[in-house]
């Protein structure tokens, strides 16, 4: 990742009944983000056992690239997926300036109507 770079990070886990609706909600997300202007990758994986456990990883040009997705309708729906966790999902924003949670999403969609 070059120093301007941003990447989304995101594992979470569903009970497996509700694997193959998400992985399939996932799958159009990830053709929606690819073709982004910015996107560099964004990829899937997930892992079967007494719950279903995915990891989603979007990866951006730049900080501003990932700042505009945030504020977007494509991630307020990765947003309701991640509310069928089982647990607490693990969000991490790999910034320029260091890491940071799921507070730095919430502080970008709360400036989303500040722009003048």
């Amino acid at each position: 990742m070059s120093p301007q770079q941003a990447r989304m990070s995101v594992q979470w886990f569903v009970p497996r009944g509700e694997m193959g609706a998400i992985n399939s909600a996932l799958h159009v997300l990830m053709v929606a983000t690819r073709a982004e202007p910015g996107c560099l990758s964004c990829l899937l994986s997930t892992q079967l056992g007494d719950r279903a456990a995915f990891t989603y990883v979007e990866e951006w040009k730049t900080e501003e690239d990932l700042v505009m997705q945030l504020r977007s309708t494509r991630f307020a729906k990765l947003a309701q997926l991640l509310e069928s966790a089982t647990e607490r999902p693990r969000i991490e924003f790999s910034l320029p300036a260091g890491i940071r949670g799921i507070d730095y999403a919430e502080e970008v969609r709360g400036r989303q109507g500040e722009a003048s």
